[in-house]
């Protein structure tokens, strides 16, 4: 039988907690739910990282001069007026550098399509944020998820490369309400003790997404039919509508108490809680929420009013430099490999490991202490990287235990912001920081491409970015052990 409350939850979370006490901390409800809606994370990590292998090293020639080109400087292979390009893209067959000649003048493109799809995931995140705080978790989800489906499909027959780079635009924005909805969905519905846990699990799809992208790409040669194959799959989603939920803490945060009241006795039958007093409790804790509450419609102002302000701001900032260092290492380890396929492979599955250290560190040793010290540590290792010169294989093992501190940060960020800032605001707060994500996951396929023309530039800045991070994360509070705050304090949003 599912224990209502755990017994060794702290008193004061549990007198706090109280939609906790009447759906569970952790049942068969939720468990349904940390089994069903993290899948979605799979395809977070195809459309983000899909990169690496859409514009790989290339080798390329003129092979058609025209009739008063001049050659370029000390490039054989770049002419003002060649007509004709040919490539060596090997291992692939086609890409989309060799399909719509990305190179010489051209090349930034290739920096430019990454950065559209993190634009579209940066506004993405913000309008999705406030779609799911304003509408509903729910709605919202399944809204992404039909986007999700429809340009994944078209990204893959697009006759020109500026088609491809407005679809991956939309695809992107897609994308971010999937990620930004689905993990504040996880985080409303599991109690305190079992935060730490299924926050982490959470991150576990997307890594194994990266992971697998591999053999997307080995076995589809082409951009074309690569992007196809990693279209399918989610094609899964669609069940969401038919097994999504709404967030009964939503519901209850907005005043829709005979909403709540039917969600909640659904949930505490499913869990075998009693539910003889569950309408009478949530409309008393909906009447308290909402005489707490000092806005009647949230918006992205209160994120800087008062004490939330620092919060909001050192947090995007610790965000910004994740999105920095984790896409554009990751784009710089694959692009400087002999061999993509090992490479990409090893730096995702190294992560994995990083999701189960993460749930014993945070639970032992609280948010900040642990995204502060693998901040350090994934630093380090980067800049050891780009001072010694060795093997192939001490480059790969100096590069993967790097991603995988970044990896340890990126886990553990987003149940620390999730667990800084209030329902009413928090879906929003969630969209802000991803927002800031994407500023720096934009800024990064542009860093990782100086290794053509300044070679040690990436790593100093990939390695010297976490350290700030680190100083940053030290001005924010610790949230291990503490419940979900529901609304804007008034007393805490005067403050300065």
């Amino acid at each position: 039988m599912v224990q209502a409350v755990p017994a060794d939850i702290p008193k004061q979370v549990i007198k706090e907690d109280v939609l906790a006490s009447l759906i569970g901390h952790f049942g068969r409800w939720q468990l349904m739910i940390c089994l069903t809606i993290p899948i979605i994370k799979f395809s977070s990590g195809w459309v983000q990282m899909a990169i690496v292998f859409l514009t790989p090293k290339t080798t390329f020639w003129c092979t058609d001069f025209g009739d008063n080109s001049t050659r370029i400087g000390d490039n054989m292979t770049c002419y003002d007026e060649c007509a004709k390009y040919s490539y060596d893209a090997s291992p692939f067959n086609n890409t989309i550098i060799s399909e719509w000649d990305l190179v010489c003048e051209r090349s930034w493109l290739t920096s430019l399509t990454q950065m559209m799809l993190q634009l579209g995931v940066l506004l993405g995140s913000i309008l999705f944020g406030f779609f799911s705080d304003r509408y509903g978790r729910r709605k919202t989800l399944l809204l992404s998820v039909v986007g999700l489906i429809v340009f994944g499909f078209a990204v893959s027959f697009s006759p020109d490369y500026i088609t491809f780079t407005t679809l991956r635009f939309l695809l992107g924005v897609a994308t971010a309400g999937t990620m930004v909805v689905s993990f504040v969905l996880i985080m409303e519905t599991i109690g305190p003790k079992y935060r730490e846990v299924c926050g982490c699990l959470f991150q576990l799809p997307f890594i194994i997404g990266h992971a697998t992208m591999p053999i997307f790409a080995f076995y589809n040669r082409s951009w074309d039919s690569y992007s196809l194959a990693m279209a399918v799959p989610p094609l899964i989603y669609l069940v969401f509508f038919f097994t999504a939920p709404e967030s009964p803490r939503w519901l209850i945060s907005m005043g829709k108490t005979d909403q709540a009241s039917r969600v909640v006795t659904k949930v505490a039958e499913m869990n075998k809680l009693p539910t003889t007093k569950v309408e009478e409790t949530i409309k008393s804790l909906s009447e308290e929420i909402r005489s707490k509450a000092t806005t009647v419609k949230p918006h992205y102002g209160d994120l800087f009013r008062g004490s939330l302000m620092i919060k909001t701001i050192s947090s995007c900032v610790i965000w910004m430099i994740t999105g920095l260092t984790y896409y554009g290492f990751n784009q710089y380890v694959s692009q400087t490999s002999p061999n993509p396929f090992i490479t990409v492979a090893a730096a995702g599955l190294i992560q994995i490991p990083s999701i189960f250290i993460s749930i014993v560190l945070l639970k032992y040793f609280g948010r900040k202490t642990t995204i502060v010290t693998f901040f350090v540590l994934g630093g380090l290792f980067v800049l050891v990287l780009g001072l010694v010169s060795g093997s192939f294989w001490t480059n790969l093992t100096l590069a993967c235990v790097g991603i995988s501190c970044v990896s340890v940060v990126c886990t553990c960020v987003y149940i620390y912001t999730s667990e800084l800032f209030p329902t009413v605001v928090r879906n929003m707060s969630m969209g802000a920081c991803s927002t800031c994500m994407r500023i720096g996951s934009m800024i990064a396929p542009f860093i990782s491409n100086l290794s053509e023309t300044v070679p040690w530039m990436p790593t100093v800045i990939f390695g010297f970015a976490p350290l700030l991070g680190a100083l940053i994360c030290l001005m924010l509070p610790e949230t291990k052990g503490t419940t979900l705050q529901d609304v804007i304090d008034s007393k805490e949003e005067q403050k300065t």
